[in-house]
């Protein structure tokens, strides 16, 4: 059985999560996009880091609090969603 876990249920850095993770054990992560966006590495290094860990990435968590939010939030994230998708 793989074993893996997302990065948004740990804190740190998006490099030091990876780390974490490998040393717990886990297979593989899913990468929530915040740590991408505050990490500084590339994609490319992410993956590599990754890799070089025994990880492999299994989802991409682009969005999150889409659902069972108040309406204004909800608009809120559905137009950010919008605006990633074109």
């Amino acid at each position: 059985m793989k074993r893996a876990i997302a990065t948004v249920s740990l804190s740190g850095t998006h490099e030091d999560k990876l780390r974490a993770i490998a040393a717990a054990g886990f297979d593989g992560v899913e990468v929530f996009e915040n740590d991408l966006v505050t990490s500084g590495a590339t994609l490319h290094e992410i993956r590599r880091l990754a890799g070089d860990l025994g990880l492999s990435i299994d989802l991409f968590q682009p969005f999150r609090d889409l659902e069972g939010v108040p309406d204004e939030q909800f608009r809120r994230n559905l137009d950010r969603a919008q605006r990633n998708s074109m």
